[in-house]
């Protein structure tokens, strides 16, 4: 099924996809040999789902940490590989995060850059609200709930 996706690299740049789910590796194979980035993320993917899913063609992890397992000192999932050992068949994947100390905490933002500093791609998640006043704006296409904002942080509304 996923051997057929018909995309390009002049359409599609970059896909973030959960290597636990079934097929990914045939996805991003496919995804890879039409010229689309893959990156990992929004996943609850074991530590050796992320190594197939690098052998398979990934090459980076999507805000490291967030909604994502979180990092376990005897099961590091998708979070472990950034500090993972090349090999004939992968290479340590470069790592996005969030450095607004909201997303990570400041010292796991400085741990994770720490780990791989080359590797470490620094973001911001900002949105639409940023430099808005404080208080409750309602939702859009992507988040169809209300929005409060107060300082740095947004949330879902009532959350």
């Amino acid at each position: 099924m996923y051997g057929q996706v018909a995309t390009s690299s002049e359409t599609l740049k970059l896909v973030t996809l959960a290597p636990e789910l079934e097929n990914s590796d045939s996805l991003i194979k496919a995804l890879v040999h039409n010229g689309t980035r893959v990156s990992l993320g929004h996943s609850a993917a074991s530590y050796t789902q992320g190594l197939a899913a690098l052998q398979a063609g990934a090459t980076c992890l999507t805000h490291t940490l967030n909604a994502m397992a979180p990092l376990h000192h005897r099961d590091p999932g998708l979070a472990g590989l950034v500090t993972a050992a090349p090999s004939t068949t992968t290479q340590t994947p470069y790592f996005s995060i969030i450095t607004d100390g909201n997303h990570l905490h400041p010292s796991v933002a400085t741990m994770l850059f720490r780990a791989n500093p080359s590797k470490c791609i620094v973001i911001t998640d900002s949105i639409e609200l940023a430099g808005l006043p404080d208080g409750t704006y309602p939702g859009h296409a992507q988040i169809p709930f209300n929005q409060t904002k107060k300082g740095s942080r947004v949330v879902i509304e009532g959350t």
